[in-house]
């Protein structure tokens, strides 16, 4: 019974700890090809903008992390000229992790961007991502970013006024952690 005691207080601690493991990493980052079907500025119309997203996050919970987002695309128009967004975000993410082998998320991003190379100066304003996607696990520390499709609006302040650019994002790439 002496030796049953301590042998029962150290399984009850090492089974204590175990429950205090996380199953799920604290921080990840994303890189991606960017494809960005962008209303334009009047005369409204649609370009198609490609480049990159760069996204990093810290996981608080299992499901929650809060996202910070880069997006850069552009179009080139010869000549020299081309049209560029570049939008910095952050927000909410939640994540729904499925035996470690899919990771369907949903975010809702703000901050601000830069529009340029149209008639008007470069316009600086707020920008925000609405969307989500679907991560595959493909390794211990690396996942497909499968998807990711965003609503993605541009709000701009120019002189005389503002403009409100209704875009949708659609995102592939890589996500390590």
């Amino acid at each position: 019974m002496r030796k049953l005691l301590p042998c029962l207080c150290l399984l009850l601690i090492c089974v204590g700890t175990s429950f205090g493991q996380d199953d799920y990493p604290k921080l990840d980052a994303a890189v991606g090809f960017t494809f960005n079907h962008l209303e334009t500025p009047a005369p409204t119309h649609r370009e198609n903008l490609i480049g990159f997203t760069v996204a990093g996050a810290a996981n608080f919970r299992r499901s929650w992390a809060v996202e910070g987002d880069l997006t850069y695309t552009r179009k080139g128009l010869g000549g020299g000229l081309q049209r560029e967004l570049l939008t910095y975000l952050v927000g909410p993410r939640f994540t729904k992790r499925y035996d470690n082998k899919m990771e369907p998320f949903l975010h809702a991003l703000i901050g601000g961007g830069n529009l340029s190379g149209f008639a008007r100066p470069n316009t600086k304003g707020w920008a925000g991502k609405f969307g989500g996607g679907l991560d595959i696990i493909a390794g211990k520390h690396i996942a497909i970013r499968a998807f990711q499709v965003d609503y993605y609006r541009y709000h701009g302040h120019i002189p005389g006024g503002r403009q409100r650019l209704d875009n949708f994002a659609f995102t592939f790439g890589v996500r390590i952690f």
